[in-house]
């Protein structure tokens, strides 16, 4: 019967009588990329699944070792900062905090001493990371000896305004640029020497905090875009940096570093309500402290950003991009901000 078919190969390829070499060999290449097009999202998904759901989440204590080991969490006064600091000392490590001011610091080192029974040291530094004068030299002499093997550099800072690009100060667009970018940057850059000295005996972390914006395209916020850019690429080109000169390749004694892509989480900044997509700082902490270990360079924490970014990576750019539009023109109307630029009354 003409119509008649039938299986050749393994592969399932379906031929016909009288069915050129061609077409043969056609069908085969589009059953092999089916397959593997196949494999590679069912490779993404089970990867998913381990990661999420499956995957140990106490390798944070490879960080628990050596003589008092110390985390420190620049931006720890408030939201994200705060909760991970709190988790991670009730945890074991004693903490080294940072904040911009002193009564503020001095009131939640208290807190945490008062409210955990771990009886770990908590010391503290001020610093205002929008200002150009930071002694970073300095900050990191006062702490030289410690056992430092976590650092988490969360400081940082958004505020969408109604003004375009040009009618910021260059003050204002600097400010940005030095909580997002530069200050994370030279507090590592201080502490590498003596964080280098204890990777050599021990697991290192550092960690830096991104967000999920750094892939869209945002109107009145593009130097924090674009710092948080730069800080998505910072973090695995020092994981590099620090393995270049390790003889055949060992990865022994080489500080790990990190980068955390995070979206929307209420905090002191954001006062939305929890959702799904939207945890609280707490959840998102102690999250975040899952990741710590786990041998990636590249870490979503949390489950519902982690969906919510491959559905942005996934829809249409333009649709993506209209969402954002409305959703900045949302924000801005509930600060209180006109279109036109005018206080609403």
């Amino acid at each position: 019967m003409s119509s008649l078919v039938y299986h050749r190969s393994l592969l399932g390829h379906v031929r016909r009588p009288n069915v050129s070499k061609v077409d043969v060999m056609w069908d085969l290449l589009l059953s092999v990329i089916g397959y593997l097009f196949c494999l590679y999202h069912l490779r993404n998904l089970l990867d998913f699944i381990w990661f999420y759901f499956l995957r140990p989440t106490d390798t944070y204590k490879k960080y628990l070792s050596g003589p008092r080991p110390y985390a420190l969490i620049t931006g720890a006064t408030d939201g994200i900062g705060k909760a991970l600091a709190k988790e991670l000392y009730d945890k074991g490590f004693n903490l080294i905090i940072h904040g911009r001011n002193e009564e503020k610091i001095l009131s939640v080192v208290n807190e945490f001493e008062n409210s955990s029974s771990s009886g770990g040291d908590v010391k503290y530094f001020v610093a205002d990371a929008d200002r150009p004068d930071v002694d970073f030299e300095g900050i990191a002499k006062r702490f030289e000896g410690l056992n430092v093997t976590l650092v988490v550099n969360n400081v940082g800072g958004i505020r969408i305004r109604l003004e375009r690009f040009d009618e910021w100060t260059e003050e204002e667009h600097l400010i940005q640029v030095r909580s997002n970018a530069i200050f994370p940057t030279l507090v590592t850059r201080a502490f590498l020497s003596s964080l280098r000295d204890t990777a050599r005996k021990r697991p290192v972390l550092v960690a830096f905090m991104g967000s999920t914006s750094d892939e869209m395209a945002m109107p009145r916020i593009p130097l924090y875009i674009a710092s948080k850019a730069y800080i998505r690429k910072l973090a695995p080109s020092l994981h590099a940096d620090e393995r270049f000169d390790i003889p055949d390749g060992r990865v022994d004694g080489a500080i790990d570093f990190m980068h955390v892509h995070l979206g929307t989480v209420r905090s002191g900044l954001i006062v939305a309500p929890v959702n799904f997509w939207r945890p609280s700082s707490d959840v998102f902490a102690k999250k975040l402290i899952g990741t710590f270990g786990c041998g990636r360079q590249y870490v979503i924490p949390y489950v519902g950003h982690a969906v919510m970014l491959k559905m942005h990576r996934t829809w249409p750019k333009w649709y993506v991009d209209r969402g954002i539009q409305k959703s900045v023109r949302a924000h801005l109307e509930r600060e209180g901000l006109s279109l036109s630029g005018l206080k609403k009354p």
